[in-house]
Parts: C-alpha cells; sequence; structure tokens
C-alpha cells in the first residue's frame, strides 16, 4: 500500500527545505501519492505572477514569503506535477477518492451535503485542509479526514496521521495521535528568523501547537473583522493582529 499525501506541506514552520527533502526521499524509495493543497497553490500562482497580490504584503504574510523565498524550480515543478484529486484504485478493493479540499477546489473545506458527493462513483472519499480528524458517513457516502502531521486541531502537541486497511469490501480508518518535540519546533521558528519576520502568524503557531485550539484562518478572520474588512488580507496593520490576539488569548 502507498503513503499518502494530503497537501499543505509548508506554511508555518521554519527550515522549510528540510521537510521537502523528506518528501523527495520517500518519493524515490517508497510507493507515494501526493495531492496540492491550497498552500501549493499559493507558490504556484506567485511563480506564475511575480506581482501577485500578497508580493507586497506587510508582517500579516511575512511567513508565506518566508516559505517561497525558501523554494527553488524543482521545488515549484514538483508541486506543478500534482493534481487536486484523484480517484485510486486497488485490485479486489473499494475505489478511494483523495482530495485536499473538494475534488475540484483545494480552499473549501468538504461537506457531506456537498451536491459532488453523492454524484462521485466513490464511495469513500479522504480529505484534508481542516486538520482535523473525523468521519462522516450518511450511510452511502463516507468522507474520511485523515488530520494533520504538523499543526493538528484538537490534538495539542501531537502529530496525526491515519492507517486506511480493507477487508475488501470497505475500508477501515484507525486514526493515529503521537506526541512529538513541539518544543524544538518552536525553538526553531524563533532561532530561523521566521518569528522576527511573521510574529503574529508565529504565536498562533505557537498555540495551537500548544492548545490546539484557534487555527490561522480563524483568527485572520477576527483580524479582517476588527479591519471592518477596510484593508486585504496580506496587508494588515500590526495593531489589528496585536487587539485580535489579545482578544482570543494569544500570548
Amino acid at each position: 500500500m502507498p503513503i499518502f499525501f494530503w497537501g499543505d506541506y509548508l506554511g508555518e514552520f521554519s527550515y522549510p527545505q528540510r521537510t521537502l527533502e523528506i518528501l523527495y526521499e520517500l518519493k524515490q524509495n517508497a510507493s507515494c501519492i501526493f495531492i496540492r493543497g491550497n498552500k501549493e497553490d499559493y507558490w504556484l500562482n506567485r511563480r506564475k505572477d511575480q506581482n501577485c497580490d500578497w508580493k507586497s504584503g506587510n508582517r500579516s504574510v511575512m511567513a508565506m514569503i518566508y516559505n517561497y523565498n525558501s523554494l527553488n524550480a524543482k521545488d515549484l515543478d514538483f508541486f506543478e506535477t500534482l493534481p487536486i484529486s484523484q480517484s485510486i484504485r486497488f485490485a479486489g478493493m473499494e475505489p478511494v477518492l483523495a482530495c485536499h479540499g473538494t475534488p475540484f477546489e483545494n480552499q473549501k473545506a468538504l461537506l457531506s451535503e456537498d451536491l459532488f458527493v453523492q454524484k462521485c462513483e466513490e464511495r469513500y472519499i479522504i480529505c484534508g485542509h481542516t486538520h482535523m480528524q473525523g468521519f462522516v458517513s450518511d450511510g452511502k457516502k463516507k468522507i474520511i479526514n485523515a488530520g494533520a502531521v504538523g499543526v493538528p486541531l484538537k490534538s495539542p502537541k501531537k502529530t496525526q496521521y491515519m492507517i486506511l486497511t480493507s477487508d475488501g469490501k470497505d475500508w477501515k480508518p484507525e486514526f493515529l495521535s503521537l506526541e512529538y518535540d513541539v518544543d524544538t519546533v518552536i525553538k526553531e521558528i524563533h532561532e530561523s528568523g521566521l518569528w522576527d519576520a511573521s510574529p503574529y502568524w508565529c504565536r498562533i503557531t505557537e498555540h495551537l501547537l500548544d492548545t490546539g485550539e484557534l487555527p490561522h484562518g480563524t483568527v485572520l478572520n477576527h483580524v479582517m473583522k476588527l479591519n471592518d474588512y477596510q484593508d486585504p488580507w496580506y496587508n494588515i496593520a500590526d495593531s489589528y493582529w496585536e487587539k485580535a490576539l489579545d482578544e482570543l488569548g494569544i500570548r
């Protein structure tokens, strides 16, 4: 059986090339299936448009700029090859539809009531994007979320993954969480310079690692609301970030 990867390989942590080296080594030595997440689309869109909107952003998006500046042509070419979704078939087993968000849009979370879910051929749909492990079924279709390795929700100081097994008829997910060295991860965020470049994003990351609560998107939405949506998401003044993090209890 292959190793599945559901996208968003970079974004919140320091030393992104270390992550990519691990992925390349696994790709060379094991059977792997990689799906493209919305983070990969940010990097690819920036490559295609050097004047993309967030290029001129302030500290709101400096973590994205930090990650993009670490990428080379090989990395971007690799991301270009990745599909947003893929139907995967194994001899004698149910087909599985793999996607990051939905099969057609990797920035949207998959919901069981989405119309296409009922229309797709596969009974099993495995996704990511929300960073939260889970299993939803309406009796016909089954949506499985594998969780997140780096910054999972509802899983403080742990990394998440999933083992999928089949009896030839049904797929059965086994959700797993393992403790990992969060303190070292946070230390590297500081010593790499990422914290100084993007302090608010990194404070959210540290809070999420420690508590398993308040994902980046939720906090960003709160910041934008405080700003009355006057400024674009990539160029919001520090004062709004400070107020939002204070109101949400993120130190």
